[in-house]
C-alpha cells in the first residue's frame, strides 16, 4: 500500500527493553513519525496484522519468539519494510536476517539519528513504486512491477521484497552498469556512509541463485572492478524455461 505523503509514517518499534523502546519512540515522534510499540514477537505480529504499518523496527534479541522467526512470519503475510536492530556482529547472522526478508539492519550500539535516517530512506523507497501496469518481459522471465513479483514460465520466483526491488531496478536499466554505491542509492535509498556495500553483494548473490533455478542466473553480470548490470542475451530472451 502506498502511503499518503501528507500523512506521517507509522512506525512499529519492537523491542523488549522498556527503556530502549521508549527512547526510540520519543526520538521518532520528535522526527515526525507516528509510533506504535510491541514488547514481544506475538505483539509485533498482531500489530502488523491489525494496523496500517509503514515500517517495522525489529530487535532480533526478543525473548520467547526469536526475532528471525518474527521476521519470517511478517514476510509470509506482508511486504512492509523491516529495519532490523541486532547486537549480533557475526556476518552469518546478519545474512540470516537479510535472507529472512529484512530490508536493512543496524548493529548495536547505534545512534538514534542514524536509525531515523535509515528509516526515512526505507520509507522514501516505498513511496517510489512504479505505475500499476508496468511489466518487464525477457522471454519467459516476467517482472511485474505493479504486483511486485517475478515469474518464469508462469511459476513465481520466491524473491524477498528487497531482492525483487534490486532485480526490477537492474532489469529496468538493462545493459547499464551500476556500482555497489549507486545501487545503495537507487535501491536502498542509502549510502555507503550509512550502509555496508556488502549488502548489495549479498543480495545480488541471492537473486542470481534464485534466477539460476529457472535458467536466468546469467542475466545479472558482474563488471569486474565496477559493479553489476542486467544483460539478457538474445538466446536467453527467446528461450522457454
Amino acid at each position: 500500500m502506498t502511503r499518503d505523503p501528507d500523512e506521517p509514517a507509522r512506525v512499529l518499534v519492537v523491542e523488549d527493553d522498556d527503556g530502549n523502546r521508549r527512547l526510540v519512540r520519543t526520538f521518532f515522534e520528535r522526527e515526525g513519525f507516528r509510533v506504535e510499540e510491541a514488547a514481544d514477537g506475538p505483539g509485533a505480529l498482531r500489530a502488523v496484522a491489525n494496523d496500517d504499518i509503514d515500517l517495522v523496527v525489529l530487535d532480533l534479541g526478543l525473548p520467547g519468539l526469536d526475532g528471525l522467526d518474527v521476521l519470517a512470519s511478517i514476510r509470509r503475510r506482508s511486504d512492509v519494510a523491516v529495519l532490523v536492530l541486532t547486537g549480533r556482529v557475526d556476518e552469518h547472522e546478519r545474512v540470516q536476517g537479510l535472507d529472512a526478508g529484512a530490508d536493512d539492519y543496524v548493529v548495536k550500539p547505534y545512534s538514534l539519528a542514524e536509525l531515523a535516517a535509515r528509516a526515512r530512506a526505507l520509507l522514501r523507497r516505498g513511496q517510489s513504486r512504479p505505475a500499476v501496469d508496468d511489466r518487464l518481459e525477457f522471454g519467459e522471465l516476467v517482472i511485474d512491477l505493479a504486483a511486485a513479483r517475478a515469474s518464469s514460465n508462469g511459476g513465481r520466483l520466491d524473491l524477498a521484497p528487497k531482492e525483487f526491488t534490486l532485480l526490477a531496478f537492474l532489469a529496468g536499466e538493462e545493459g547499464r552498469t551500476f556500482s555497489r554505491e549507486e545501487l545503495l542509492h537507487h535501491v536502498w535509498g542509502s549510502t555507503s556512509h550509512w550502509q555496508d556495500p556488502a549488502t548489495v553483494t549479498e543480495h545480488v548473490r541471492r537473486v542470481r541463485h534464485k534466477l539460476d533455478r529457472v535458467g536466468y542466473g546469467q542475466c545479472i553480470e558482474t563488471v569486474r572492478g565496477f559493479g553489476y548490470r542486467f544483460a539478457m542475451s538474445e538466446e536467453a530472451r527467446t528461450a522457454t524455461a
